[in-house]
């Protein structure tokens, strides 16, 4: 890419016409829960926010003449907001700066740094609808070294999200300021304060509140979103961007059909980004792929994971005075909503690239008040230098990242787990380093003794980190351990639950037709509680939970939520493992590290729904990462009936005296996998009697093959038992 001189940015002024045009305004819509949201987005508006109004809700949207009408005429009404912002847009900010101002905007400021600083480097990347300039900004040597990982921070793809550009400037100064040679010099770091230049400067000449760039649409409407832009997943739906003109999340006539979207691809051409975040307002999230569908996860979920932390370990906290929020909720796009055509799937997908969304805080208070933020953040100096503050931490971290991916830490500390399973049933999700050789095939080890061999159903990205996916629900309790053949990756299900007829022991909530796998799910849209029975996980290291999961919240409530907990000593005290925000509406895996439930006899999880969270859960498992266990059941020992073909109404069966102080457990499975019949036996009884007459003698056991396994102190037992009783 050529590189401008700085000085000739000063005379890359345009004088832009542009026609008069009714202003935007910001409103709340009366909405009936989630499908109400739903409604919305489908109809074109991009929802801002979610309050609690009278007891019910209301959604934030932007609002012009026309889009105000289609609201009316599909029924829904609409009462003004009147947030901190004049009610004509100026160029009288302290904080805030157009991009043309001679003396002051964004162009003449990124010059005059550029021609003082000889660590900022300012080049023009590509040119607007009305041709102005896309400013991208290096920091640090000017060299443009091949070897050395980019980073990439950008800001104002919507042009009324002010608060992200003062973000994007405030970072440029204070990397130039303080920064060490030693952060700088390892890594290109470029930042594009302003992605949407005459959008961002139609909002200081006539429309506080324009969102779209400025293309003239053919049919009197102006402008393309350009975060529904993008080549990845472009136009998949018409939920996740529009495909009218008028809306305000319009996907334009045809992938990168913008100048400035075509722009930002030239430039990742030139310069892949390792790592990006592109900066929005008004939310408090750090989001990453994917956001085209709900339920899909990235490859790289737990690098993802270990940079925007949790919500329990966040990485961005909210200081702003009074705000709603204590930190930026991180999760997939689609938490908040889906989007398609957006920017972070498209880097991701196109180049590989840890690419963030990171939706700044909206601030403060309350609406009808006189103190409600939104879009139109404060000219406040002291606040807008709050909210930098509150996300330099996360910037840090995504420009140390760069350096090693692998050894990626958020700034709250959080790490990214080690290559492996992130699910074993009803599929087996397995994550591996993109340079280690790829499984062709995954070995099960039922729950009978048997072993299948499955090849792989889906190898998804080739770099960075590669997932594999098998199914692997034989049956409702078939797998036991999994083995990903030559990775040395293995794993083991300790207990399975998901609300099943012989799930015994699981308290709360109901039981749901709506299910991922088996005959129902648990699920529940109330304040209430799930808890599991009591497991002995002694003698088990490596210990995680795994659940699937779906549910219907906001992240614009995010007290509405799911809390998951675990106790060591049966329930007696409990501690937060993981909590659940925000929309999901389709299953997805949740893998919940558990170093604290090694080698625990009382064990248990419950999981919290807060606020009527919609919440449904399946395949609940304690797991662990440890090859023993699969090599253990590899080679198991016999019990003993008393009769093999079963001709009478019961059997004996028995295992070896002394096998162990245990207590221990019966189980019988049909041939399929599923399991028909379990019972504990108190020890020191070495022998159980099953009864195969059921129901108080109104049903008996049908004739055919099943599979008997005991288990007791960790060693397991079975036996192949036939029953061929005369017909009554």
């Amino acid at each position: 890419m050529a590189r401008r001189a700085p000085g000739l940015l000063a005379f890359l002024l345009l004088a832009a016409a542009h026609p008069a045009a009714a202003q935007h305004r910001l409103v709340q819509v009366p909405v009936a829960g989630r499908p109400g949201l739903d409604s919305l987005a489908a109809l074109g508006f991009e929802v801002a926010d979610v309050l609690r109004i009278d007891g019910g809700l209301a959604a934030v949207v932007v609002v012009s003449p026309e889009t105000q009408a289609l609201l009316a005429r599909r029924g829904y009404a609409v009462t003004a907001l009147a947030p901190l912002a004049p009610a004509a847009a100026a160029d009288t900010f302290h904080n805030y700066h157009s991009f043309d101002d001679s003396v002051a905007g964004i162009r003449a400021t990124l010059a005059a740094w550029a021609a003082s600083d000889p660590d900022i480097h300012v080049d023009s990347v590509g040119a607007s609808v009305e041709g102005r300039p896309i400013l991208a900004v290096k920091l640090g040597p000017p060299g443009d070294d091949p070897g050395q990982p980019n980073v990439l921070f950008m800001a104002t793809h919507h042009a009324r999200e002010w608060v992200s550009t003062a973000m994007a400037m405030k970072l440029i100064r204070w990397l130039a300021d303080s920064a060490s040679p030693a952060l700088l010099g390892a890594r290109d770091v470029w930042v594009i304060p302003v992605e949407n230049p005459d959008g961002y400067q139609y909002t200081f000449t006539d429309d506080r509140f324009w969102r779209k760039n400025r293309r003239p649409n053919g049919d009197g409407s102006f402008g393309v979103d350009p975060n529904r832009n993008y080549p990845a997943f472009w136009g998949v739906d018409d939920f996740g961007s529009s495909p009218q003109p008028f809306t305000e999340i319009y996907r334009g006539p045809a992938p990168a059909s913008e100048p400035e979207t075509q722009a930002v691809i030239a430039f990742h051409a030139a310069h892949p980004p390792v790592v990006a975040v592109s900066y929005h307002t008004y939310s408090g999230l750090v989001l990453y792929p994917y956001g085209f569908r709900a339920g899909a996860l990235p490859p790289d979920l737990s690098l993802y994971r270990a940079l925007a932390g949790t919500d329990l370990v966040p990485a961005v906290l909210d200081g702003v005075v009074a705000s709603t929020l204590t930190h930026y909720h991180p999760g997939p796009g689609w938490n908040l909503y889906t989007t398609n055509g957006e920017y972070t799937d498209w880097a991701y997908r196109a180049h590989g690239t840890i690419a963030f969304t990171t939706e700044l805080t909206s601030g403060c208070c309350t609406p009808g008040t006189g103190l409600y933020y939104g879009f139109a953040f404060p000219d406040d100096g002291a606040l807008v230098e709050r909210v930098f503050r509150d996300n330099l931490p996360f910037a840090l971290a995504v420009i140390a990242a760069a350096a090693d991916l692998r050894a990626a830490q958020g700034p709250a500390g959080t790490r990214a787990t080690p290559p492996g399973f992130e699910a074993l049933w009803p599929e087996a999700w397995l994550s591996l380093d993109a340079a280690t050789p790829r499984p062709l095939s995954l070995t099960m080890r039922t729950a009978t003794g048997a072993t299948v061999t499955r090849s792989a159903q889906t190898d998804s990205l080739s770099r960075g980190t590669i997932r594999t996916l098998w199914r692997t629900d034989l049956g409702a309790d078939a797998v036991r351990a999994l083995r990903a053949d030559g990775t040395g990756v293995a794993a083991e299900l300790i207990t399975l639950a998901g609300a099943e007829p012989l799930d015994a022991g699981w308290s709360g909530w109901a039981r749901d037709s709506t299910r991922l796998a088996g005959s129902s799910s648990w699920s529940t849209a109330r304040n209430d509680t799930l808890v599991s029975p009591v497991v002995d996980l002694n003698g088990r290291s490596a210990v995680w939970l795994q659940f699937w999961t779906r549910h219907r919240g906001s992240t614009f409530s995010p007290d509405q939520r799911g809390v998951v907990q675990f106790s060591g000593d049966s329930g007696t005290t409990w501690s937060d493992v993981a909590v659940v925000v925000g929309d999901g509406p389709a299953w997805y895996p949740v893998r919940v590290e558990l170093p604290q439930a090694a080698g625990r006899r009382g064990a248990r999880v419950r999981f919290i729904s807060e606020r009527d969270f919609p919440w449904w859960l399946d395949a609940v498992a304690f797991a662990t990462d440890a090859p023993a266990a699969f090599l253990l059941l590899a080679s198991p020992g016999e019990a003993e009936v008393s009769e093999n073909p079963v001709r009478g109404d019961q059997v004996v069966i028995s295992w070896p005296a002394g096998a162990g102080t245990g207590d221990a457990r019966v189980t019988v499975y049909g041939f399929t996998g599923e399991r028909l019949h379990q019972a504990t036996v108190l020890a020191p009884t070495n022998e159980y009697v099953w009864d195969l007459i059921l129901g108080g003698g109104t049903r008996r056991v049908v004739n055919g093959g099943y599979i008997v396994v005991v288990d007791v102190d960790g060693r397991r037992y079975r036996r192949r038992l036939f029953v061929a009783r005369p017909r009554p």
